[in-house]
């Protein structure tokens, strides 16, 4: 058990035996969540309630185990924690027994009329999911869930269109402990796909294959000004697309891009302003785009292939527009390249290149060929285990193997749970019929105005998002919003992707902003201007979903739109954001004047409204200006 300990929680173990079993109780749950998703996937999966519960109730055990909620003086794990989170353990366990043992006699005679066992089991299986979202993911999710179930329980009474036919406690109960609730497409989305890649993760990072993207990226950018900030951007978006947490993303690239950012000239706040954005981009980047396209075609029946073709280009635009403004940035401060040596390429560089090389390459070809996500990532983690072991720089030993078991279910706690506790907040929406009456009033306003409608449905889907992982924020708001989108004449793949996007940005979005809180631990400063700073580097990601409304184009596939139409489009965008990047840092060939950053920015506006005119007369105040500034700079270099 020691050894265990040692070897998973080298830092946090506890000294005390009571304690350091109960951690080790919590390891073994970890790994046991990633041996029952690995094993369930090879040789057949168990029916639903069954899989979702058993993967639910790991989980709900390791974080009872792993996080507590209460400390002494001495910051160390209370008594009192101690005894909850065993008393916690025990209910789950007993919700997990009675359900898998009764699920076929409830679905088969007792659905709608369940007996006092069933409902003793519901209540204690909804509150052991409510405490253990609460350990993940803290007070904001907690104060929504809790919400939710309020809502169901005394909506009758509330006036206008909050007001629902009432619910009585047993139906509230059964409502969320169901497959409406807790057991609905939440849960089933990252048990069945998102898990498999939560584990494929693990594995880049252990095997070494995951630190080849900052090598790549430093030295794409070695050289440049802007090349730290450059490098940033890529390493983030490259491994961010596979990671699936921003938060995450920039714990992992943040420690490597951060100092070296700070090292070049760039503030602090400006460098973790840079990486928490890059770590949102990595969400919406194909080809994986943080296993929310896996859960985007499972929803809606789309083709992978067209998900992802769908997403190529406004996840361009956007990194085309924080690379155009750290660029600009570093021309404004006058920075001087760093002279940092390019990695070498030796033995084990190669080696960590030939496996992410293979088990990527293979992920893809799999996905292009058809084949379900969970079953490419299966074989992409077969595969590359396997081959990690015939190479010996990337050989797991004893240790490596350990936490790869123990790490895959941990790095998924925080996402299985928060998705199975948004399960109660889709119920009560869906079942007490609010998601239908908001959706009517955004689409009134959308007759009315629809730019106003969009911009409340940006905003329901950035609020409703925020602390949560971008999978579990994406499920919770689609079921809000998404239907009044389409009702606004937005097509399905580009509503889906609509709220997919803001749903990544709610992670750098104040109050709750967890990448941006994250960034401001490395870098060492205050959390609200890295904010602001995330946001204005950010801001052409805030655009982008309204502009494809009026623009379609520039989601390719949608609406009848292709390649083509979108490169007629392109060249306006790209003026476009180049001017706004332009107006917002005060430098293009030289510092800005006040007239110069406002013809700019009303020229970027210009370029998003619709019609070619209005388009045209954008592009021209953003190059009239640059062009101006452009030949000052030169005569003055002449002279």
């Amino acid at each position: 058990m020691n050894w265990l300990l040692e070897t998973a929680l080298p830092v946090s173990a506890d000294s005390r035996p009571a304690f350091r079993l109960l951690q080790a109780l919590g390891l073994a749950a970890c790994a046991a969540l990633t041996l029952f998703v690995l094993a369930t996937l090879a040789f057949g999966r168990y029916p639903s309630q069954v899989q979702y519960g058993t993967a639910l109730a790991l989980g709900l055990v390791a974080i009872f185990c792993l996080k507590p909620m209460l400390t002494d003086r001495e910051g160390r794990r209370s008594r009192l924690d101690l005894w909850l989170s065993l008393l916690l353990i025990a209910a789950t366990l007993f919700a997990w027994a009675y359900m898998t043992r009764e699920y076929q006699a409830i679905a088969n005679f007792r659905e709608g009329l369940p007996n006092d066992w069933d409902l003793a089991a519901y209540a204690i299986g909804t509150l052991v999911v409510v405490f253990g979202a609460h350990r993940a993911e803290g007070w904001m999710l907690t104060a929504v869930v809790l919400a939710a179930a309020g809502y169901l329980l005394f909506g009758h009474v509330m006036p206008g269109i909050l007001e629902h036919r009432p619910f009585s406690l047993s139906r509230v109960l059964e409502i969320s402990y169901s497959y409406r609730g807790i057991f609905g497409v939440a849960l089933g989305s990252v048990v069945d796909i998102v898990l498999i890649f939560v584990i494929l993760g693990t594995v880049l990072r252990l095997t070494g294959a995951g630190e080849l993207f900052n090598d790549v990226a430093l030295m794409l950018t070695r050289g440049r000004r802007s090349g730290p900030a450059q490098c940033a951007i890529l390493a983030s978006s490259m491994f961010g697309s596979i990671n699936g947490s921003a938060p995450a993303n920039v714990a992992s690239t943040g420690v490597l891009t951060i100092p070296l950012m700070k090292r070049a000239g760039f503030s602090g706040r400006f460098a973790g302003g840079v990486e928490a954005t890059a770590s949102c981009v990595g969400q919406i980047m194909p080809p994986v785009m943080g296993v929310g396209a896996f859960i985007m075609s499972d929803i809606t029946g789309i083709p992978y292939v067209e998900i992802m073709a769908a997403a190529i280009v406004p996840a361009f635009l956007y990194l085309f527009s924080l690379s155009t403004t750290v660029a600009l940035e570093a021309g404004r401060l006058q920075l001087n390249p760093l002279d940092q040596p390019p990695p070498p390429w030796d033995r084990a560089r190669l080696s960590r290149a030939a496996l992410l090389l293979l088990g990527f390459g293979l992920l893809l070809a799999l996905l292009f060929l058809g084949y379900p996500p969970t079953y490419c990532g299966l074989i992409a983690i077969g595969v590359m285990l396997l081959v990690a072991m015939l190479l010996p720089d990337t050989r797991l030993g004893a240790r490596e193997w350990l936490l790869f078991v123990v790490e895959g279910g941990r790095d998924g706690l925080s996402v299985l749970l928060s998705c199975a506790a948004i399960g109660i907040v889709i119920a009560a929406i869906t079942s007490t019929g609010l998601g239908v009456a908001l959706n009517q009033q955004i689409t009134a306003l959308g007759g009315q105005n629809l730019l106003a409608a969009l911009l409340l449905a940006a905003l329901c889907s950035i609020v409703l998002g925020m602390g949560l992982p971008t999978a579990a924020s994406y499920l919770m708001v689609i079921f809000v919003a998404g239907p009044a989108i389409m009702e606004l004449g937005v097509s399905k793949l580009g509503t889906h992707l609509f709220v997919f996007y803001y749903a990544a940005l709610s992670a750098i979005t104040p109050p709750v902003a967890l990448a941006v809180f994250a960034a401001a631990a490395i870098a060492r400063e205050n959390p609200i201007p890295l904010a602001l700073n995330a946001l204005r580097l950010a801001a052409v990601g805030f655009v982008l979903p309204i502009a494809w409304v009026f623009h379609p184009e520039i989601v390719i596939g949608t609406k009848g739109t292709g390649v083509l139409e979108a490169l007629e489009y392109l060249p306006f965008l790209l003026v476009g954001i180049v001017g706004f990047a332009a107006s917002h840092v005060g430098y293009l060939f030289g510092r800005l004047g006040v007239a110069e950053r406002l013809a700019m920015a009303a020229g970027a506006a210009l370029v998003l409204a619709p019609g070619l005119p209005a388009n045209a007369a954008g592009v021209a105040l953003v190059a009239l200006p640059a062009l101006i500034r452009l030949a000052r700079s030169r005569h003055a270099g002449a002279a």
